[in-house]
C-alpha cells in the first residue's frame, strides 16, 4: 500500500511500479498451472487480459482455488494451508544437482 500510495502522490520512482497486467502475467501461470494440475495436466494457455475480447471470454470463469468458493469440480482442498511432508531424500538430491551444477564455473 505504501508504493501505491507513492505513486499516485507523484513521488519518484513510480516506472518501476508494477502494473494490474503485469501482476496478472506473474499470478496467472501459477494459478493455471494448478488448475491444469487438477483437470489432469490438461494445457492451458495463459491468457493475456490486456485484450479485451480474451477478458470477455473469462468473465463468467469462477473458478477457484479456494475451497470455500470453488464450485462442482473444483479443488475440495487447498494445499497452501496444510503440511506437506517431503522427504529429506528429495532435498539432498537437488542439493546434490545443484553442487555439480556449479562445479565447473
Amino acid at each position: 500500500m505504501h508504493y501505491f500510495l507513492k505513486a499516485i502522490q507523484g513521488a519518484p520512482g513510480k516506472e518501476n511500479i508494477i502494473d494490474v497486467y503485469q501482476a496478472m502475467d506473474m499470478t496467472l501461470p501459477g494459478i493455471l498451472g494448478y488448475r491444469s494440475i487438477w483437470e489432469g495436466n490438461k494445457p492451458i494457455d495463459v491468457p493475456d487480459f490486456r485484450v479485451k475480447e480474451v477478458r470477455d471470454r473469462f468473465k463468467n470463469d469462477n473458478w477457484s482455488v479456494d475451497p470455500k468458493f470453488a464450485g462442482p469440480g473444483q479443488p475440495d482442498r487447498s494445499y497452501s494451508r496444510e503440511k506437506i511432508d517431503v522427504p529429506d531424500s528429495v532435498y539432498e538430491e537437488q542439493a546434490a544437482k545443484w553442487r555439480e551444477s556449479i562445479k565447473d564455473r
